[in-house]
């Protein structure tokens, strides 16, 4: 099959995958309108979780097909795509963010620290079984954090025998099924369009399936622009990294390692040390003025285009 034809179908899956997660973003904003619960918390816990199901599903899909090298790309990819493009989106388009609530919460410090704890982790360049298990259980201890740190979650838990649990139920099992149907597409393309182009697996995770699985944040980005909703953009972009370093890579490992050490394009160290460069750039603009501007945005767009470019180049070298 040619390679245009693998890469029609990934721009398929994506676009399945953006319709299927939009159900339960509506579902989740519905609920957080209702029960005045926190934006930021709502877009952090269940937007975020919502918004990377795509990465999940990819990352259990690569695995159980024994490429978790996909997933890898796709997690660093997705994760440099939140921290340049996704969050220079809002702000060259519309207004500045205020970044003054994950300051203050430190719920920077915190993103900080679960990015790289999966890079601490690879030092050995391998992530086992051990290490899923780690990473899975670290955000599953976050997650019930923030849940008691949110003050409407108690009001949330009152009210859910209110809602029609069937409807509710319903639309989230006819969106799973979408989602577990466009990630298999997704997954069988890249691993043709891998062997039709002859490019690295991971290659192909880092860059094209990382900015298709991230069409769901980008989409809750553009939303919320229309509302000036800045903390729900915020908090959305800060939960996926949190889930994308943890959850996915956690849940993928658990079911088959990710081994780094007969790379020999040596592609997980430098998309590791452009992630890294992503995160510092965006911790010193978000702890400089407490906002970013449109100046802040710029560079970040940039640096993401020069992350294509040097990928691109060292995929063909």
């Amino acid at each position: 099959m040619p390679a245009l034809f693998y890469l029609l179908l990934i721009i398929i899956g994506c676009f399945a995958l953006l319709k299927a997660v939009t159900l339960f973003i509506k579902a989740t904003s519905k609920i957080a309108h209702h029960f005045h619960i926190s934006v930021y918390t709502i877009s952090f816990l269940l937007v975020s979780i919502a918004t990377s199901l795509p990465e999940t599903v990819v990352g259990i899909t690569s695995a159980i097909d024994k490429n978790p090298i996909l997933s890898f790309g796709n997690a660093v990819g997705s994760n440099i795509a939140l921290l340049t493009i996704i969050i220079a989106i809002p702000v060259l388009i519309a207004y500045p963010i205020t970044t003054r609530s994950i300051v203050e919460s430190k719920d920077i410090y915190y993103v900080v620290f679960f990015s790289f704890l999966p890079i601490l982790l690879l030092t050995d360049r391998y992530l086992g079984r051990f290490d899923g298990f780690i990473l899975f259980s670290t955000y599953a201890l976050y997650i019930i954090a923030v849940i008691k740190r949110s003050t409407g979650f108690e009001r949330l838990k009152e009210s859910f025998e209110r809602i029609n649990i069937w409807k509710e139920s319903a639309a989230f099992l006819f969106s799973l099924l979408i989602v577990l149907g466009a990630s298999e597409i997704i997954v069988k393309s890249a691993e043709g369009l891998s062997v039709s182009a002859g490019w690295n697996l991971g290659f192909i995770g880092l860059t094209l399936i990382a900015m298709g699985t991230s069409m769901p944040e980008i989409a809750y980005t553009v939303v919320n622009l229309k509302y000036h909703k800045n903390q729900a953009i915020l908090g959305n972009i800060v939960g996926s990294i949190v889930a994308n370093s943890t959850l996915v890579l956690g849940t993928t490992v658990l079911i088959h390692p990710i081994d780094l050490r007969n790379d020999p394009t040596s592609f997980g160290l430098q998309s590791i040390g452009i992630f890294i460069i992503a995160m510092l750039v965006f911790l010193k603009f978000v702890r400089s003025k407490r906002t970013i501007d449109k100046p802040e945005a710029v560079f970040l767009l940039a640096l993401y285009i020069v992350f294509l470019i040097i990928e691109y180049r060292l995929q063909i070298m």
